[in-house]
């Protein structure tokens, strides 16, 4: 099999007082770790030969096989935050402590559930996840049920109830809180249709770093007397929690906010925000497709009213299905004009003169619901719940330090928080002012590796079953990439 040599390698071997590594014939030496071995005068070595330390990418119509053979990371478990000096413009990466919750044994065995990473760098997680072969079997389930039964609506509104459920456990909420649609462009739609603005209260605070969508629906609404007030970014691409304090105030009925930044992957602290919107008597609506799966979320504990997610990135599912989470204390307040027959006490009533919202979350739902992707989407939430999310959350974060420790090592610039507790798994690295993120991104997929472009930065996302090294050849093409090379 195929192994990716790193910088990593090259110092391993030095310090067993080795002049050679040996190399198989399809096996990809990095640019950096070129460099080291060049700087250290040690040779990779194939077939009895020395053979040049160069940097050779994969052909694009030949995959590369992910490494299988785990290397040491280059951020090791320490017992309190490390600090990691950067030179020159680079402030100082802040790691949090790695306990190593997952073994590379479950990460090598996790990763033959997703048959991609056998040939592909797989980095672009913020965008979609990998496929797993559960996921793939839920699809094949609904398809022999459809095949094989036909119409069965009993088993299909229960695999939704199911996935319902499934969502629910991850967050710390009863079912019948989660309500599902086709997209959080639809739930975020229901909320802002069930507010009422003719009162005091008409002020929604939205900020900057929202996907572009959930903006939008709020600047919709203010036709129906919404007062929509921006919190913008900073130099940094961040928001100071001191600006919740001061856009939030007696006026405001709703505060819509996102968790983790899509752009660079700012995290924010939503219990400090809750409570700062709670003692304004404002609601707050927390956007958390971003990090959902991947950073623990206690809609309890912490205090959120309305939670919106869909399941494409870090929940291994696939387009077009969404969940939204509402605190059983708030849905009987709202009662959403976006709606349909799935949003009523009995859906196969099939009565017509009245409107009989559901007393649950499922007031929520609207029209038929999206069965197929309910298959699907229950798979790989039952892979993050066995998992489980701390385990996930730990290895992401040493992950995420690793890549800031790279782009740091290689010069390259990112638009990402050097401080990993105020960061999700996304480190956004510039490339538009010298090529843009399109580009970048198909380039990178001649390499073998998938990572997300957005505006000017091309963005690195790991999931759980990453290894450093991914990351490492990553950054090199990159690097390469901006260099003309």
């Amino acid at each position: 099999m195929k192994k990716f040599y790193t910088a990593a390698d090259v110092k391993n071997c030095a310090s067993k007082g080795e002049r050679t590594i040996l190399i198989g014939a399809e096996d990809v030496i990095t640019a950096v770790a070129k460099d080291e071995a060049e700087r250290r005068g040690i040779e990779f070595v194939s077939a009895g030969a020395a053979v040049p330390a160069v940097a050779v990418p994969p052909a694009p119509a030949v995959p590369a096989e992910v490494p299988q053979v785990y290397q040491a990371p280059l951020i090791q478990p320490v017992s309190k935050p490390a600090v990691i000096t950067g030179s020159g413009q680079y402030p100082e990466i802040k790691a949090l402590p790695y306990q190593g919750l997952l073994s590379e044994a479950e990460v090598d065995c996790w990763r033959q559930e997703f048959p991609i990473l056998q040939s592909v760098a797989h980095l672009g997680n913020c965008s979609q996840s990998a496929q797993s072969k559960r996921v793939l079997t839920g699809i094949q389930r609904y398809l022999d049920n459809w095949g094989g039964v036909g119409m069965d609506w009993d088993s299909w509104v229960q695999e939704v109830e199911l996935a319902k459920a499934e969502f629910a456990r991850m967050i710390n909420a009863s079912p019948d809180e989660i309500a599902v649609a086709s997209s959080v462009s639809d739930l975020v739609s229901s909320i802002a249709n069930s507010m009422d603005y003719s009162g005091r209260r008409k002020k929604v605070v939205v900020t900057d770093m929202e996907f572009p969508t959930v903006d939008y629906i709020w600047l919709a609404n203010q036709r129906y007397g919404a007062k929509v007030d921006f919190i913008p970014v900073n130099e940094e691409h961040q928001i100071d929690i001191s600006e919740y304090e001061r856009m939030i105030d007696e006026n405001t009925l709703l505060t819509s906010i996102t968790q983790v930044y899509y752009l660079n992957g700012f995290k924010q602290d939503i219990k400090r925000i809750a409570d700062i919107a709670h003692s304004k008597g404002s609601l707050i609506l927390v956007d958390s497709y971003q990090c959902l799966g991947t950073e623990p979320v206690d809609v309890k504990a912490m205090n959120i009213d309305i939670l919106v997610s869909g399941c494409l990135k870090y929940l291994f599912g696939i387009p077009g299905i969404a969940f939204m989470y509402v605190n059983k204390q708030l849905i009987q307040d709202l009662k959403p004009s976006v709606t349909g027959w799935f949003g009523q006490t009995d859906p196969f009533l099939f009565q017509t003169r009245y409107i009989d919202w559901a007393n649950s979350a499922s007031r929520f739902d609207t029209g038929t619901p999206p069965v197929m992707n309910a298959y699907a989407v229950r798979a790989g939430l039952e892979i993050i719940n066995e998992v489980t999310v701390p385990k996930i959350k730990d290895r992401i974060d040493m992950l995420s330090a690793h890549a800031l420790k790279g782009v740091v090592r290689r010069g390259l610039k990112t638009l990402s928080p050097f401080d990993v507790s105020k960061k999700g798994g996304t480190t956004a690295i510039v490339c538009g002012d010298v090529i843009d993120s399109h580009t970048m991104e198909q380039k990178l997929r001649e390499r073998n590796i998938i990572g997300s472009g957005r505006g000017d930065v091309i963005r690195i996302a790991p999931h759980f079953y990453t290894k450093p090294e991914e990351i490492d050849y990553a950054l090199d093409c990159i690097k390469d990439i901006l260099a003309g090379r």
